[in-house]
């Protein structure tokens, strides 16, 4: 009798409409998804009568999440289609009937630099990124951020490691004295400047 081989559990990007994203995640939860949906402290004014700040968890980039489970592309059709709220499945290419997958460790790294205890992140669309020049590095300095990789980049005049992810970059603002750059097949430990 042959055996049949699990299928790997991989990350997903899907989109909603409406700034529907924290229902969504709550509609995901209830189901036994696993998701992420990246989150920010921001500054709210609160309601009472004092009329004091707080910092408040609010979704970093609107109509964004994340799903993990089997790669199956008729399971997210149907998915897509019975779950209820609009949300789609990004695709791999325009023209493409595949859906976009992030693997594993691009997602970990992702998920570590999106961690909203970290201040100074900044999300932009990736298009604004599209003709950046670049290197990538790697963090080296120990800490919570130890091992998180992007690519240095210099944008609205300071430098930033941008973490590119499906239609969004996280940009951490991060010390190049705590980098090392990488090449494709290994790494080697930078100058500092």
């Amino acid at each position: 009798m042959e055996e049949k081989q699990e299928q790997p559990l991989v990350w997903m990007p899907i989109k909603t409409f409406y700034c529907k994203e924290l229902r969504v995640a709550e509609l995901l939860r209830e189901e036994g998804i696993e998701y992420y949906l990246p989150m920010v402290y921001e500054l709210q004014e609160t309601k009472d009568k004092e009329h004091k700040c707080e910092h408040v968890l609010v979704p970093a980039i609107h109509n964004l999440l994340f799903i993990r489970h089997t790669y199956n592309k008729s399971w997210c059709r149907k998915f897509a289609r019975n779950f209820p709220l609009p949300i789609y499945f990004m695709k791999r290419e325009r023209d493409c009937d595949e859906f976009c997958i992030v693997p594993d460790d691009e997602m970990q790294n992702f998920i570590r630099a999106t961690d909203p205890n970290i201040q100074g992140t900044r999300f932009i669309d990736s298009e604004k990124l599209k003709n950046k020049k670049g290197f990538p590095v790697r963090i080296a300095k120990k800490g919570p951020l130890y091992g998180i990789t992007g690519k240095f980049i210099r944008y609205g005049g300071r430098h930033y490691i941008a973490i590119e992810m499906n239609n969004s970059t996280a940009l951490l603002k991060v010390s190049y004295t705590w980098c090392e750059e990488i090449s494709g097949n290994g790494a080697h430990a930078s100058e500092t400047e």
